[in-house]
């Protein structure tokens, strides 16, 4: 999967409040933020965040870089002089590897051995990254983060998100349990 991204340059300022990252991009790799609506961040000593693209500026050899909103302020504060890398896949599989949480919903949810964990009814962004709700296959709605501890691959083609171990993750939504059990002392 390295293979897959490019190195293109270095972030050297960040504007926290607007989500902002400016880049210093390697002289003639212009060309690669064309069309770009992802890019791979590497601070030192972090973990590689995905985070997709709102708008593009260029000033000179800098590229202004605006994120949407599915990264947190608290996330772009950390990303100076962060490493910056562009999918170098093509069509389909450049749109799979920067999925967004608007291309969440209807798709299932399995586990890295094949068992559906649920559907996706709906997602909300959030400081961050953002959360999914999943109706389970045993009728209980549950809320599940999307970070990269918890989603190992999307496959947009085929509707299908792969997690990791679920119940690490999930928060069972219990209100459901508590107004039938409100309901149930109402009668007697």
């Amino acid at each position: 999967m390295a293979d897959d991204w490019l190195h293109i340059g270095r972030v050297v300022a960040v504007n926290v409040a607007r989500r902002q990252v400016r880049v210093d991009v390697v002289p003639g790799r212009e060309y690669t933020l064309d069309g770009c609506d992802c890019l791979r961040l590497i601070a030192v000593g972090a973990n590689p965040i995905q985070v997709r693209v709102g708008n593009l500026r260029a000033t000179n050899s800098e590229v202004i870089v605006e994120l949407t909103p599915g990264i947190s302020r608290d996330a772009v504060a950390t990303l100076k002089n962060a490493a910056v890398l562009t999918p170098v896949l093509s069509g389909s599989l450049q749109a799979n590897a920067c999925a967004g949480l608007r291309d969440f919903p209807e798709m299932r949810v399995v586990t890295t051995g094949g068992n559906l964990v649920g559907i996706v009814t709906e997602t909300q962004d959030t400081p961050g990254g953002g959360i999914m709700r999943l109706q389970c296959d045993n009728g209980v709605m549950a809320t599940a983060p999307v970070t990269d501890a918890f989603i190992v691959k999307i496959d947009l083609d085929a509707g299908i998100i792969t997690v990791a171990e679920p119940e690490a993750f999930l928060v069972v939504d219990s209100d459901a349990d508590r107004r039938k059990a409100s309901r149930k002392a109402a009668q007697d």
